[in-house]
């Protein structure tokens, strides 16, 4: 399926939903796609991110060149354990295609890498971390407590000399 981001760029949604679940693979906790990655990618690619969306869009028909080039098959027809070897080898830098020379093969991979931790781990209300998952999952409590937790450190007294503050005497 295409889905258009901004048009006129092409953006293949299953393969960016497949590549992004083998980044953050579902365990008991949801995955990259289960905690709504993509949708925090996406706003990037429409805002503060937009001049990487033509490359982003182009690295994902490049890995499906290139899954097709290697096994035959489209990337996400392949098991995660051949599309985890597929991306180990792209990581490395070893592709069998030729990938934009503005944003080869590891570099993509790199940078779809960043993208989905900020999405997994930003702000639910960014786009992803859909329910705070992942807050959750590392015990991270966004809420303020109810009343301090420690008593405030006591302040040494200051005494003015001259409009300045000097440190106690002693």
């Amino acid at each position: 399926m295409l889905v258009v981001v901004s048009t006129p760029v092409p953006f293949p949604d299953g393969i960016f939903r497949a590549l992004l679940d083998r980044i953050i693979p579902e365990d008991d906790f949801p995955g990259a796609t289960g905690a709504g990655v993509e949708n925090y990618i996406v706003r990037q690619l429409l805002g503060d991110c937009a001049h990487e969306k033509e490359e982003i869009s182009r690295g994902l028909f490049s890995l499906e060149a290139e899954a097709n080039a290697r096994t035959g098959s489209c990337f996400t027809d392949l098991t995660p354990d051949d599309q985890d070897a597929l991306l180990r080898e792209l990581e490395a830098g070893r592709s069998s295609i030729n990938w934009s020379p503005t944003l080869p093969a590891a570099q993509f991979f790199t940078r779809v890498i960043d993208l989905a931790h900020e999405g997994f781990y930003a702000d639910p209300g960014n786009g992803g971390n859909r329910d705070g998952v992942s807050w959750r999952m590392i015990g991270y409590d966004p809420h303020l407590p109810e009343k301090p937790t420690a008593s405030p450190p006591a302040l040494e007294p200051r005494h003015r000399r001259g409009g300045h503050l000097l440190p106690p005497s002693g």
